[in-house]
């Protein structure tokens, strides 16, 4: 906060860097007259510019070796210890800066460039009382300088003086009373003095001399808030609500410290009273509309925030975000047909946000209707054709209903947007490497995977798929088994990754351990599927115990999703391999 206060001096007013320089001729010339030394005026002149020209290429020491020199000439001519001190502040040698600006200000006390670059280096190095002299001094011939102002407030911040920086401010009022740096640290000195009034006055100011920028006041006036207590708070905004009825921030704040306080009724009535004020943003009354949702409790308290909504959807009817809201409400009681028909309403109205559509998209999901979220994902691809994800969910829903080759087409759509950094990154290429391999094309299908495992070593879907794939083709089984193993170390009970591993060992040949795992993954009640129990009848048979694999293929063979080898398995008693 306190450092701020110097962001506006480029506003204000601009160094004119070449002023003086270009005012030396006279000035050498003068000189000649009063004082004796060895070069010319047009000499003393060239060498200047020479310094100049240094300087200008950043080429400090340069510069400094010639201004020195030209000090021993002119040893009054304060221009030089000026740009002397530039040059030596510019390598970050205050100190040398400091005493060469002292000298300048000296010799000119009367110049405003000097004396700022004197009491500028003063503060930096925190010499506040020689800054504050240097200032007061200028002061004395230009009052209300806002240069001298804001310095002046600077140093007494940094002194504890809060009083004096307010007084230093005000002086300056007139020049710089709606900028939001000062209303900032007039509302930083009234709070460290426990003055809430004087820095909710301060911030209520933005509000009546910039009428129409409500999300920027709202910015500035959340300083307070953030330092000041909810109740404190709250009882200052009381009498201003009162006083500037139309004002329909104040309400926006008061219903910011409600919602704080998870006071539901009492948020909403401000936020419906805040839309009385025309100018009010619908931005900041979705943004805290959507931090309601999360104090609902009851069905009461859902009523409340549903009726909000609608009224708000009739004050804002070309916004899209409050149906997206109703959208929201509808989700959080899992009545997801609602949910669709209020996000679509929104996303149809032409300026929704990518992110409804992707919460159409998902609901679909969750409603089981595959063919509608590949439909909407191409609505929404119309409208976002950058958005990898969409190209993602497009190609996901045509997987799932078995429209392989589309779904590659749409997966190698989204290539190009998709990031390792995303969150949807994993999931596509785990969820492509499996759409490859069902085509045959298992080069692709590995290179998917392994791009998966770069990201994430432990990406479980990825592992268990990869893993398996390798052991029906019995290709790289030393890498199949590290991979399934660590998950059978993960998740030593789950029935999935002790098949897969199961099967790898008994691709290897390992036919005993295979059967200790297989076995293992029948005790977990969710696999009992034809698939595992056709394994176990295959490691049975492979460890010489033929009527109980006969058995364990019987199973298989009365469960869904049967293998067409297995009524020749059972009646040949021993393992079919074509």
């Amino acid at each position: 906060m306190q450092n701020g206060i110097f962001a506006l001096f480029m506003k204000i007013r601009l160094y004119i860097f070449l002023l003086v320089c270009f005012s030396l001729s006279p000035l050498f010339g003068q000189k000649k007259k009063q004082e004796a030394h060895n070069l010319t005026g047009a000499q003393l002149e060239e060498l200047m510019t020479e310094g100049m020209r240094h300087y200008i290429k950043d080429d400090f020491d340069e510069a400094i070796l010639v201004w020195e020199h030209l000090i021993l000439e002119v040893p009054n001519e304060p221009s030089i210890y000026y740009y002397l001190g530039k040059a030596y502040l510019a390598q970050n040698k205050n100190s040398l800066a400091f005493k060469n600006a002292a000298e300048a200000w000296k010799l000119s006390p009367h110049s405003m460039d000097y004396g700022l670059f004197y009491a500028d280096i003063a503060l930096d190095l925190r010499k506040i009382d020689e800054a504050l002299e240097a200032l007061h001094k200028m002061s004395e011939f230009d009052e209300i300088q806002p240069e001298i102002g804001l310095r002046l407030a600077q140093a007494y911040l940094w002194k504890e003086n809060g009083k004096e920086a307010l007084n230093a401010l005000k002086k300056v009022e007139v020049w710089l009373e709606d900028f939001p740096e000062i209303v900032r640290t007039k509302q930083f000195i009234y709070l460290k003095e426990k003055d809430v009034s004087g820095a909710m006055n301060a911030g209520f100011s933005l509000i009546e001399n910039s009428p129409d920028e409500l999300l920027f006041t709202w910015d500035q006036m959340e300083t307070v808030w953030d330092l000041v207590s909810g109740k404190t708070l709250q009882a200052e905004l009381r009498p201003l609500k009162s006083k500037y009825s139309s004002q329909g921030q104040l309400n926006l704040m008061s219903a910011k410290l409600f919602l704080e306080a998870k006071n539901l009724d009492s948020t909403c009535v401000e936020i419906l009273h805040a839309t009385s004020d025309s100018r009010m943003s619908s931005e900041i009354l979705g943004q805290l509309t959507i931090q309601i949702l999360g104090l609902i409790k009851s069905k009461e308290d859902w009523q409340t925030v549903y009726d909000m909504i609608l009224e708000l959807k009739g004050l804002y009817p070309v916004d899209p975000r409050f149906s997206a809201l109703e959208g929201d409400l509808w989700a959080n009681i899992s009545k997801f047909k609602e949910a669709q028909v209020s996000y679509l309403h929104a996303a149809r109205m032409g300026n929704a946000k990518f992110e409804v559509w992707a919460r159409i998209i998902q609901l679909d999901y969750e409603m089981n209707l595959l063919d509608s979220a590949t439909i909407h994902a191409e609505e929404a691809l119309v409208l976002f054709p950058n958005q990898g994800f969409l190209w993602f969910q497009k190609g996901f829903s045509e997987y799932l209903n078995g429209k392989i080759n589309e779904s590659i087409r749409s997966f190698e759509g989204a290539i190009p947007m998709a990031n390792s950094q995303d969150g949807w990154y994993t999931q596509l290429y785990g969820i492509m490497g499996d759409a490859y391999h069902s085509k045959g094309l298992y080069k692709q299908s590995d290179a998917c995977f392994d791009k998966v495992l770069v990201v994430n070593p432990m990406e479980e879907h990825v592992l268990n798929n990869y893993s398996y794939y390798l052991s029906l083709r019995r290709d790289r089984l030393d890498k199949a088994a590290l991979m399934s193993k660590k998950l059978v170390d993960k998740f030593p009970t789950n029935g999935t990754y002790l098949d897969t591993y199961a099967w790898v060992l008994f691709q290897r040949g390992e036919y005993l351990e295979s059967l200790v795992y297989i076995e293992k993954a029948l005790k977990d009640e969710k696999q009992n599927s034809s698939t595992v129990w056709e394994h176990y009848g295959d490691a049975l048979f492979k460890n010489g115990r033929v009527d109980e694999a006969v058995k364990a293929w019987k199973t298989a063979n009365s469960l869904e999703g049967a293998s067409n080898k297995l009524d020749k398995k059972i009646e040949n008693k021993r393992i079919i391999e074509n």
